[in-house]
């Protein structure tokens, strides 16, 4: 059974102004992933449906990516790290899939992300990929079930973990007070945890 986040599941309109508000806030200094060590967030684990609000996620499994089709396989800087995970949308309209990748991030994993670029808390995922074929999803249709990998990459450097902590972040269905239509806002940490990293040649063992 999913795990609530006390949403109504009803057709957003207007999402790309939900977006635009969320980077207005982060711009203002609201981070919706500080509160991700909060200790009255709930534990994740694999295998369990959360309820994100737009759409549902079942976060699989974490692993060091090597054959997916379509999908970078590092080089001598980098490696890229995939969450396997099967994703619905959950109301009547059609979900960006930059909502999707900005609602899983890992936490405090070397590396991530690399080049460099020194983040303050969680790092959100830099893309989803489908599965089967390897293409960017770049919209969640209502009503289809996707299997996904959601991607970061890290820097070659830094060892491969042998277990990252994954935060997943909500948002919650209300009127929008710029336009007045109904928006996903109000992203906040609803489950965080460890999930296991494998690397290929334990998988091939």
């Amino acid at each position: 059974m999913a795990l609530s986040a006390s949403r109504q599941h009803l057709a957003l309109a207007g999402s790309a102004l939900g977006a635009v508000g969320l980077a207005v806030l982060v711009a203002g200094g609201f981070d919706p992933l500080a509160d991700a060590a909060a200790p009255e967030v709930p534990p994740l684990t694999a295998g369990e449906t959360v309820d994100l609000g737009p759409v549902t996620i079942t976060p699989e499994r974490l692993r060091v990516v090597d054959e997916l089709p379509g999908i970078s396989e590092g080089d001598d800087e980098t490696r890229v790290l995939a969450l396997v995970a099967t994703v619905t949308a959950t109301g009547t309209t059609t979900e960006y899939g930059s909502m999707l990748s900005g609602s899983v991030a890992l936490d405090g994993v070397p590396g991530v992300p690399a080049g460099g670029g020194a983040e303050d808390g969680p790092v959100p995922a830099g893309d989803v990929y489908v599965m089967a074929d390897g293409t960017r999803l770049d919209a969640v249709q209502p009503g289809l079930e996707y299997e996904v990998a959601l991607v970061w990459e890290q820097d070659s450097r830094a060892d491969v973990p042998e277990s990252a902590r994954l935060v997943l972040v909500g948002r919650t269905l209300r009127e929008s007070s710029i336009d007045h239509t109904m928006e996903w806002l109000d992203p906040a940490p609803i489950v965080a945890g460890d999930l296991e990293v494998t690397a290929p040649s334990a998988e091939d063992s």
